[in-house]
């Protein structure tokens, strides 16, 4: 068993550094900065801050340094179709784990769901080769031992930041071994079995912190404080994991059109309240421009004569303007007689609606 110990190791360390994008790819300043405040105190439920942050540092920089030049070669020698078989292959290889703790947590049709899965994959997609179980309306679903004790009301205990393991609490810490110990592979016994087991953690590693790379660079990239940045998403992930069918799920859809406000002031819905087929567009366009105009009359800045002649052949279109009075809200406009052409009205009858739109 001691020429399996190297990649033993070697797997861990890229598993740990998968969720470990977890550390920023840019590079080191020139001069360590001071640490961050809250390293002085501590967070709920994270006792051991100190420690965690000085284990995010020393994984920053082994990621820096090996990790992302490793995963970089590797998406080289492993592109498109190759890379996308490969991923494939060890999603399906996860499945037996995911349904086990898919019915721990009575959750059957999800059960189904992945079995159909692995069995539609096995075959069909060569071994994993090909998604077809995906393509027919089966999506994979991740799913651990950690979900399934908190499902049941663990709590998750403190937060950890592994070296080798990236963010964790103490019960998805146990709940990774039980996974181990779940999975049928690890128990089937078959020749070459410690190399094969070594080459799918690392192969694995590298596959996941690829997947991972752009999102985790992009969330903590302009973070003011990375490590915090990210435990807080990790554990938000976890609980939405947790809640399962329990979570939100009205959420607003972004595909459609966001609904247009109504509008406050005179439009042509509500300066023609009993609309019919006989009124046309053009003609409501001009009432919703007059009712502009009449807006501005009534400020106290002054009326300008075109303003003025455009009411008054908007109380002409309307029949009066007692008409308009039922438009505004504060029902400001008196009423006044049958409306006449605006060049042959009296000039009393327009200081008489100058008055009231004052």
């Amino acid at each position: 068993m001691r020429r399996y110990g190297l990649a033993a190791l070697v797997g861990a360390m890229m598993v740990g550094a998968a969720p470990v994008a977890w550390a920023q790819s840019a590079p080191p300043p020139a001069q360590p900065p001071a640490p961050p405040p809250a390293a002085a105190t501590h967070t709920p439920g994270d006792p051991w801050e100190r420690l965690n942050r000085f284990n995010y540092a020393i994984e920053g920089a082994l990621d820096r340094h090996l990790i992302i030049p490793i995963t970089h070669i590797y998406a080289a020698i492993t592109p498109g179709p190759i890379g996308r078989g490969i991923h494939n292959v060890l999603v399906n290889l996860s499945e037996p784990t995911v349904f086990f703790n898919d019915v721990l947590q009575g959750r059957i049709k999800q059960a189904e769901v992945t079995a159909g899965r692995f069995v539609t994959n096995s075959t069909i997609g060569v071994a994993g080769l090909i998604d077809v179980a995906g393509k027919w309306g089966m999506p994979h679903h991740n799913n651990e031992f950690g979900v399934t004790l908190g499902h049941w009301g663990v709590h998750p205990g403190p937060y950890m930041y592994l070296p080798i393991g990236g963010p964790t609490t103490l019960r998805d810490l146990v709940g990774a071994g039980a996974d181990l110990l779940m999975d049928p592979f690890h128990w089937a016994r078959f020749a070459s079995q410690g190399e094969i087991n070594g080459v799918r953690l690392v192969v694995g590693g590298l596959d996941l912190r690829e997947a991972v790379e752009g999102q985790l660079n992009s969330l903590l990239s302009d973070a003011t404080d990375p490590y915090a940045t990210l435990r807080s998403v990790y554990l938000q992930n976890k609980q939405s994991e947790i809640d399962g069918d329990t979570a939100p799920l009205d959420l607003p859809s972004f595909d459609a059109p966001a609904p247009t406000p109504a509008p406050t002031g005179p439009t042509a819905a509500n300066l023609f309240p009993d609309a019919s087929s006989e009124i046309q567009p053009d003609a409501q366009q001009k009432a919703v421009d007059d009712a502009a105009a009449l807006k501005l009359m009534s400020q106290p800045y002054g009326l300008a004569s075109a303003d003025l002649d455009r009411a008054a052949k908007l109380g002409q279109t309307l029949g009066g303007v007692r008409a308009l009075e039922k438009s505004l809200a504060n029902g400001t406009v008196a009423p006044a007689g049958p409306s006449q052409d605006p060049e042959t009205a009296p000039a009393d009858s327009v200081d008489l609606t100058l008055a009231a739109l004052k």
